[in-house]
């Protein structure tokens, strides 16, 4: 062959592989947004369902990440508040569920988790913080929204009300807690 010829076959190839290697990119890009976002580590995840106003359903999807005051690693249980016994709490994990009816003025939480239950102990230096954030889920027009945890820091509570959440960083063995930073939250 001549010299011409296999010039002009190595500038092909080369076209071939470019354009291989562009559309190999372009259909990564494509797929990676349409895939759902990630939530951050420590990242908390809501997703509600709301009537938009006209009757219509409408999923509006909350991500809250964690407070700067707390450790940049994920706690060491979290959950929804089973019950409390002197100075011990028990948390269900996993997938929760809270739901709150009233009925005459009288309201009843009905509470259920997927994990298992753990227990979070409170020592002497166990910091408690209650979770202040304020969401407003009517407030998203793009059906998503982020907020940044907001904290106070307050005294050990007597009694947390039924259905609270609570994340527990500290010292883990098995199924118990030994905390260090307790965070809690009523219902939302």
């Amino acid at each position: 062959m001549n010299r011409k010829v296999l010039v002009g076959m190595g500038i092909v190839g080369l076209l071939v592989v470019i354009l291989a290697g562009g559309a190999f990119t372009a259909v990564r890009l494509l797929s990676a947004q349409n895939r759902p976002s990630e939530a951050p580590s420590g990242a908390m995840v809501f997703e509600d369902v709301m009537d938009d106003g006209t009757g219509n359903p409408v999923t509006v999807k909350t991500m809250i990440l964690p407070a700067p005051e707390l450790p940049d690693r994920p706690s060491e249980a979290g959950g929804v508040l089973k019950r409390q016994e002197d100075n011990s709490y028990y948390v269900g994990t996993g997938s929760v569920s809270v739901s709150i009816e009233v009925v005459n003025g009288e309201t009843s939480t009905a509470v259920d988790h997927s994990g298992p239950e753990v227990e979070v102990v409170v020592g002497h230096d166990t910091q408690f913080y209650r979770d202040v954030t304020k969401v407003d889920f009517s407030a998203s027009e793009s059906k998503e929204q982020t907020f940044t945890q907001e904290l106070a820091l307050v005294d050990q509570p007597q009694e947390m009300p039924d259905g609270a959440t609570i994340q527990a960083w500290g010292e883990k063995s098995g199924d118990r807690v030994i905390a260090d930073i307790i965070v809690f939250s009523e219902p939302r």
